[in-house]
């Protein structure tokens, strides 16, 4: 790393300290606008992956006008703007704010297959606030890791980090996650992850709003291997308030990890990704390049 990177990581990472501050420290009657206004500004700064999120939208909902679409993705913009801002708030918040700021359901069931001993994959998307359920099934005293990108800067990477783990959880980085994952399973422990970005390593292509979508196999060779259970956990903004639902474990199919299986559930898995968007469409992450070959 060179002198400049150096330099230019550690503004980065105190920008972000600030943001984080201020933000986190704001009332919900202030932050709530703020973060979707922040949100919509970025938007207008970022105009290429705007008309990516145009593109992607156009697509999975033919016969929308240019219009409405750039209206829409402004939307989601504004989404995360707020998700922004709630995030802050997950640095300073007490155990008793998730009380008031969730509402978690499905927990019997993920406890159940816990009890199993076979180990949990919790999988979820960038929908409403996924970040809120790790710290509510944290103080609940479930065994929880999740899997995460790493930031480029290595000092925001780390500060994520902090808050990420704050309430007990754990977080593996991507690039080092088959061998803690495998491991963590063993266990009998649950491990989280996202599972509606594209990627191209070990990559399978299943259908997503109709058009092939490459998504990690990791979570079906883990599913497949071992036996575990596979939670799917849906997130949504409704008003002020986080939903989050555990859904039933998913069949697994039988016969072990064959490209076949492989194929199966990672479609299934997918498919409720899509159910899920489909019901709260300005929540998901359109400005993402899901589809690119």
């Amino acid at each position: 790393m060179g002198f400049g990177d150096r330099v230019r990581f550690a503004i980065e990472h105190l920008a972000a300290r600030l943001l984080f501050g201020a933000l986190g420290r704001m009332p919900a009657a202030l932050g709530r606008p703020l973060g979707r206004a922040l949100g919509r500004g970025v938007g207008l700064l970022r105009p290429r992956q705007s008309r990516v999120g145009v593109a992607n939208w156009t697509a999975a909902f033919p016969g929308t006008s240019p219009e409405e679409a750039r209206r829409r993705v402004g939307g989601v913009w504004a989404h995360f703007g707020e998700w922004f801002w709630e995030y802050a708030r997950l640095g300073r918040s007490s155990p008793a704010d998730y009380a008031d700021a969730i509402a978690l359901t499905g927990l019997e069931g993920l406890r159940d297959s816990v009890k199993k001993g076979k180990g949990v994959l919790l999988f979820t998307g960038h929908l409403g606030n996924w970040e809120y359920a790790t710290p509510f099934m944290s103080l609940d005293g479930m065994p929880l890791a999740m899997i995460a990108r790493r930031a480029k800067n290595p000092s925001v990477n780390d500060f994520i980090t902090r808050v990420r783990e704050r309430f007990g959880a754990r977080v593996f980085m991507h690039k080092n996650a088959a061998r803690e994952s495998l491991r963590w399973l063993r266990e009998g422990k649950v491990l989280g992850l996202l599972f509606d970005q594209r990627i191209t390593d070990g990559a399978i292509a299943v259908p997503f709003f109709g058009r092939p979508a490459l998504t990690t196999g990791l979570p079906a060779l883990l599913a497949l291997r071992l036996g575990c259970a596979v939670h799917p956990m849906r997130s949504w903004r409704e008003g002020e308030k986080i939903r989050v639902d555990i859904e039933p474990a998913m069949e697994v199919p039988a016969g072990g990890p064959t490209p076949e299986n492989m194929f199966e559930l990672t479609r299934r898995m997918t498919e409720r990704v899509e159910a899920w968007v489909r019901a709260a469409p300005d929540q998901w992450l359109w400005i993402h390049n899901r589809w690119k070959p």
